[in-house]
């Protein structure tokens, strides 16, 4: 074998079955490798020598860090397991593969670390190519990923390269970039038409701001933004619409090196990366270029927003000569020069000023919200740089700029934090932020750095996802729970979700119902304290959905479409479509169904946690307005039925339609359960409302003679009055598109065809999944699937979810790609306007809630039903699942599921399902696991086993 970068193997030698040529000489790697394909020859000696154990315990020191290792041996697996089980613990070992006999057989680990076999036979002829095929391209590594490690250098010489790696490592601290690719989004190069879809992927936020990931020096095409989550503001002259206000830019550097300007567009870029690290919550970035005159030089840049103290901002940037020893300037700037998509700014003037440690920016917006924010530059090493930095303040603008003496081969380290308050944190946030600037000064920026990823490691614990077989979603999932993670303020109801979360200007900033019935499942069973704080939102708004309703003539509460601040439609009247047609929207008057949606997102989070704090005070004033609104928003008609007219359901391709199915049955649903709160936990906040016995009564009248369109021999819903006498398309023979497909049929045919925008009645089934028997389930599914379009990223993970839950296991596959490839694929075509917040939910609840087969019991919430269905492909799925104040670790296989009861102080139920529709419960003990193993019709009853 050979040990160089893949890129650099040559063919094989002719005769050598292997397929590695054998070279010798220890090389110079300054290079991070994410797999190590390693020959692993015992040369007759034990697995537990020494030099043995020495490799192994490196090559589990690679796999702490995330690094993928394929061992190739003659020796056998029972040979050398005892060694590996003494070395490597069962964590990382699921990282491992081992090509025993030679490579006849392909073995990885499983989450206990017992040995699983991926592949029986693996090609002797060509090892490293069926390493690169079978684990280097799923994991999307590229061949300078991959490191391979000949006999030739023997177990001593190849312990000596993974130390060097080690080493290497460390020295680059922050800078080096995670090795394992499933928890990285990087891109390379730069693409001016991808620039602005690139900013939103990388945003790095903490739920208290979030800032696109610009390059720091800006280019011509740079849309920088830093959003301040909660802050609305209309645009000073230009819209009378209120959207998220954009802070200052906080994050700007400008480097020149020996006179010339560093970046993309002014330097000759050999090398270009930008690094997402979705467990650390951080951005990197190397740039190594040329300038004009020849210095060849590598920056290298590390940027995140605090969540450990989501006040602070950090970041580090290391400057490298390559080629030369001389001056390079770093310009730190604090800038006010920031405007909306639309072109205008929020902000009416800026004091930059000398603080006390750095220069600080203080402005006031046209609506009198106060910002200031405050940096401070220092070096790493203070007495090994000769640095000079000299504070500047322009008209909108506040810097420092140090002038370093670099010298060749020798890496300079600049740390930089930065503090933000606004006068939404309370009074003098000028005080405010030089205090905490003082504060942050006392405290290194390892350790500011150290406690910002111990946080991110206390919610990863908490969220992630592991998709053993499936590495593409696997990365994509973790994409997705880090921007829930990175957008949720978990403690102040003020902030909701945006559709777009903080990464972009798309819909303003706006709350839709994507919050309540996309995201807030993840974060009732992953973090119940944030849930609770996004359903508090619609309590501080609920005047604004009162307004709302009685502006439209009804009683009782309707939240706005869009929402903002205060709870006041926001949606706009009218939208210019591609072709420059004036198209007006009816969401804000007709699409009725967001109560319903709030309302469930309520009921389903006191299920789920057993607060019934809230259903007795916010939630019951909730449900109740909500409940008054439905009443006063229909009509008994002359078949006795109560009937909704003109509404918009989540089809929105069909507007001012009578008795939109999602819409009248979550109707019901939110008039069930107004009427079982006032009766019981919310009685006291009832009568304090004026509800009286005769109002439940009417609630539960009306409910039950809601108007539900099913078919009762078929179980079919129609979507709307007259759906089933529209044209049919085939959607089908209009794919593949590259726009959406009433733009291709045109509005008015759109309107009168049986195309569906996204889930309407799928949607339904996913949430009341409990009031359809299992053929109308079917029925519906297989009804409206081939209609329904996906023109809404809200659409194809609800389909997915709902296909895992059916066993229609190929098409739940595509639909769980098509979901994960929203943003990372960019299949919507619009990720420059931000990532898609509810299609980040909805992929967590297709893996959860579909294929792991995980959801509450309806008739008793402290049990969970268990019946997961693994798609093609996939090995395992693992996920922590929090339940009614216990906290569940999830395993399920092929032929298995487990489940741990990892805390908790009382028993928690686990339903699995059996032969002919029986059932298998136990009541699983806080502390203990147990297993439910898989026949070919169900599950066999539970077993306790070891946690």
């Amino acid at each position: 074998m050979t040990s160089t970068a893949s890129a650099e193997i040559r063919e094989p030698a002719s005769g050598r079955s292997s397929g590695f040529v054998t070279t010798s000489p220890l090389p110079e790697l300054d290079h991070l490798f994410r797999l190590f394909v390693l020959s692993w020859d015992l040369c007759g000696t034990s697995a537990q020598a020494p030099e043995s154990t020495r490799a192994l315990g490196l090559v589990g020191a690679l796999l702490d860090r995330g690094a993928r290792v394929a061992i190739v041996t003659d020796a056998s697996l029972d040979a050398l397991a005892p060694a590996i089980e003494a070395a490597i613990a069962e964590e990382p070992r699921k990282r491992l593969h081992v090509a025993a006999n030679g490579g006849d057989h392909l073995f990885g680990f499983d989450h206990r670390g017992r040995p699983i076999e991926v592949v029986q036979t693996v090609d002797r002829g060509d090892v490293l190519s069926f390493m690169m095929h079978e684990i280097a391209r799923p994991l999307g590594l590229a061949p300078e990923d991959v490191l391979v490690v000949g006999e030739a250098y023997g177990l001593a010489g190849l312990a000596d390269i993974l130390e060097q790696q080690l080493a290497l490592e460390a020295e680059l601290g922050p800078f080096a970039p995670p090795r394992d690719p499933s928890w990285v989004v990087v891109e390379s190069g730069f693409d001016v038409a991808r620039e602005h879809e690139i900013e939103s992927l990388l945003t790095i936020a903490n739920g208290y701001l979030g800032m696109r990931g610009s390059l720091a020096e800006g280019s011509s095409v740079s849309r920088p933004a830093t959003f301040l989550a909660g802050a609305f503001e209309a645009s000073s002259d230009v819209s009378p619409v209120p959207e998220l206000v954009i802070a200052p830019d906080w994050g700007r550097l400008r480097f020149t090196v020996e006179g010339e300007p560093f970046g993309v567009e002014t330097t000759s870029m050999e090398r270009h990366h930008r690094t997402l690290d979705l467990r650390r919550g951080l951005l990197l970035r190397e740039g190594l270029g040329t300038g004009p005159g020849g210095h060849a030089t590598r920056i290298r840049t590390v940027h995140l927003a605090s969540l450990a103290n989501r006040h602070l901002l950090l970041e580090a940037v290391e400057i490298s000569p390559h080629n030369f020893s001389g001056t390079v300037v770093v310009d730190a700037v604090l800038s006010g020069d920031v405007k909306s998509g639309s072109g205008s700014s929020h902000w009416a003037g800026f004091e930059p000023r000398h603080g006390l440690v750095g220069p600080i920016l203080v402005g006031k917006t046209h609506g009198g919200l106060e910002l200031a924010l405050a940096s401070r530059t220092t070096a790493a090493d203070p007495g090994s740089l000769e640095m000079r930095c000299e504070r500047e303040v322009g008209p909108v603008s506040a810097m420092e700029r140090c002038t370093l003496h670099v010298r060749l081969g020798e890496p300079s380290v600049l740390h930089r934090v930065v503090g933000l308050f606004t006068s939404r944190d309370g009074t003098a946030p000028v005080q405010r932020v030089e205090l905490l600037e003082r504060q942050a000064a006392g405290t290194s920026f390892d350790a500011l750095l150290a406690d910002h990823v111990a946080a991110w490691q206390a919610r990863w614990k908490q969220s992630d996802v592991e998709i053993d077989g499936a590495p593409g979603i696997e990365r994509a999932l973790r994409f997705a729970l880090y921007h829930l993670i990175a957008t949720v303020q978990p403690h102040d109801p003020r902030c909701s979700i945006g559709a777009r979360a903080l990464s972009g200007e798309a819909y303003r900033g706006h709350v839709f119902w994507d919050t309540e019935i996309f995201m807030v499942p993840f974060y009732v069973h992953t973090w119940p304290e944030a849930a609770r704080t996004l359903l508090l939102y619609r309590h501080l708004t609920l005047d604004g959905a009162r307004r709302k309703a009685k502006k439209l003539g009804f009683e009782g509460a309707l939240y706005a479409w869009e929402s903002a601040d205060t709870g006041d439609e926001t949606t706009p009247e009218f939208v210019r479509s591609p072709v420059g047609e004036i198209v007006p929207i009816l969401s804000g008057l007709e699409e009725h169904h967001i109560s319903a949606d709030v309302a469930y997102a309520i009921w389903a989070y006191a299920q789920s946690t057993g607060d019934e704090r809230i259903l007795g005070e916010e939630g019951a004033e909730i449900l109740i307005e909500t409940a008054r609104f439905w009443v006063s928003r229909g009509s008994v008609k002359v078949d006795g039925k109560f009937h909704i007219d003109r509404v918009i359901g989540p089809d929105e391709y069909h507007e001012s339609v009578d008795d939109n199915a999602f819409t009248n049955w979550m109707a019901r649903q939110n008039l069930r359960y107004a009427a079982a709160i006032a009766r019981g936990v919310g009685s006291a906040k009832a009568a304090a409302l004026g509800v009286t016995p005769e109002e439940i009564r009417h609630w539960e009248e009306i409910a039950a003679r809601m108007y539900l369109g099913e078919d009762p021999r078929t179980g079919l819903i129609e979507q709307h009055k007259g759906f089933f006498g529209l044209e049919y398309v085939d959607v089908a023979a209009y794919s593949p598109r590259t726009v959406p497909i009433d733009v291709l049929l045109g509005r008015e045919r759109t309107k009168h065809s049986q195309v569906v925008k996204q889930a309407d009645v799928v949607q339904l089934l996913a949430l009341l999944w409990d009031e359809f028997s299992p053929s109308a389930r079917r029925e519906n599914f297989l009804y409206y699937e081939p209609r329904t379009a996906h023109g809404s990223s809200l659409s194809p993970g609800i389909h997915a979810l709902v296909a895992a839950r059916l066993g229609l296991l190929e098409t739940a596959a595509r639909y769980l790609e098509q979901t994960a490839s929203i943003d990372l694929g960019n299949n919507m075509g619009n990720a420059a306007g931000g990532v898609h917040a509810a299609g980040l939910g909805s992929l967590w609840q297709a893996v959860a809630f579909g294929v792991a087969g995980l959801r509450t019991a309806p008739e008793d919430p402290e049990t969970l039903i268990v019946a997961p269905t693994l798609l093609p492909g996939m090995r395992r799925v693992s996920l922590p699942m929090q339940l009614r104040g216990r906290s569940l670790q999830v395993h399920a296989l092929p032929g298995e599921v487990e489940v741990h009861v990892t805390s908790g102080t009382a028993p928690i139920g686990l339903t699995a399902p059996g032969k002919a529709g029986a059932t298998h419960t136990v009541r699983a003990e806080p502390g203990r696991a147990y297993v439910a193993r898989r026949e070919e019709e169900g599950f066999l009853a539970w077993e306790e086993i070891e946690p």
